[in-house]
């Protein structure tokens, strides 16, 4: 159960978690501000639509689709990896509790909620994977095909 606070404070939490995220990953000092904002973005749309009846795969998967997009436009803009941007964005999409769920009722002896609650812990997951595999794909596949334009003109 997600706790009820105001938007604007589960933006500035998940911006302040990206941006220690991004902090640790060693990310430079002049994209900090942008690794936080993608994840904060992103967080704030999973927020509005888990709270809109949305499955969680589903809401992650769309969050993930908006993270990878502001990350590969931030990339180009900023002249850096994308990478940058996308780790640190989906962070606060990761289901930490789910997994923490998964093997506390694997320790206590509870299997049927351990292996109910690992399945959703897995859907989440590949669903966060996915996202980020069709932006970045569909942004190589039109780099290549710009390319290819470019060069032939």
């Amino acid at each position: 159960m997600m706790t009820q606070m105001p938007v604007l404070m589960h933006f500035l939490y998940a911006f302040l978690a990206s941006v220690g995220f991004s902090i640790f990953l060693c990310a430079p000092k002049k994209v900090l501000f942008f690794c936080g904002f993608s994840g904060a973005v992103g967080w704030s749309l999973y927020y509005f639509l888990s709270t809109r009846s949305i499955n969680d795969p589903s809401a992650n998967f769309i969050a993930t689709i908006l993270v990878a997009f502001i990350s590969e436009i931030l990339a180009r803009k900023l002249k850096q990896p994308a990478i940058i941007f996308i780790i640190p964005g989906i962070i606060p999409l990761v289901p930490g509790l789910g997994m923490y769920n998964t093997m506390l009722y694997l320790v206590q002896g509870y299997f049927d909620e351990a292996i109910a609650k690992g399945a959703d812990v897995l859907l989440v997951g590949g669903a966060i994977s996915l996202g980020v595999l069709v932006v970045t794909s569909l942004s190589n596949s039109l780099n290549i095909l710009i390319l290819k334009k470019i060069h032939k003109d």
